[in-house]
């Protein structure tokens, strides 16, 4: 019994001084490991709103190809630019997709089809009677991206060059305002090379969303 007295006195804790000095260094590590590993959370999101941006751009202008040869698609006048706004909002168990803000005079009609300025659908409407461009674009990205539940896009479309150009957040289920939410758009129709962004991260803009671009604009 003495000796396992003798044993546990033997034993020592720490002092004040080395739990002290080990919360100091735990203090240190976290203040920088916190900020770089939010950092890399911050350029994922980004990565992967920039590979949304890319597909949402090659499949609008995948389908305005094929409107193209349908008969309604773009006017081959590079003069003439406009910016489509599309949003995605979901109620409840339905998803809408609503393409607006169309300048109609940039395409064509063929006596069937004629543009409207705006058209809405959700995932599985069908085609059929559908002449309206704007409401058939609607329903295509809505069946292509049908995962998609909320979103605003800014697609940046020139007259014989399709989509140029296209902003994507999944933050917002409204309209994006060019020079906060993405950058302004050149006078081609392209998105400049930098943009001042948040001043801090390329990809988050001043009101706080995540925006993927396509092209990738950097910080400025």
């Amino acid at each position: 019994m003495v000796k396992k007295l003798q044993a546990l006195k033997a034993k020592k804790g720490f002092t004040l001084v080395e739990l002290i000095v080990v919360i100091a260094i735990i203090g240190v590590l976290a203040a920088i490991l916190v900020p770089t590993m939010l950092g890399m959370v911050t350029k994922s999101r980004v990565t992967s709103a920039d590979s949304t941006a890319k597909s949402l751009r090659d499949e609008i202008g995948n389908w305005l190809t094929d409107a193209d040869t349908a008969g309604y698609g773009m006017l081959k006048d590079q003069s003439k630019i406009c910016t489509v706004d599309i949003t995605v909002a979901t109620a409840g168990n339905t998803t809408t997709w609503t393409v607006s803000n169309i300048d109609t005079s940039m395409f064509k009609s063929n006596g069937t089809y004629t543009w409207s300025a705006s058209g809405s659908a959700t995932p599985g409407q069908t085609k059929v009677g559908v002449t309206d461009p704007a409401t058939l674009l609607a329903i295509y990205l809505a069946d292509t991206f049908s995962t998609m539940k909320n979103g605003a896009i800014a697609a940046s479309l020139r007259g014989g060059s399709n989509c140029v150009a296209l902003a994507y957040t999944a933050d917002s289920s409204t309209a994006l305002t060019a020079g906060t939410d993405y950058p302004t758009l050149e006078a081609n129709g392209d998105f400049p090379a930098i943009f001042a962004w948040d001043t801090h991260t390329a990809g988050i803009s001043s009101s706080g969303f995540t925006v993927g671009t396509a092209p990738k604009v950097e910080l400025g």
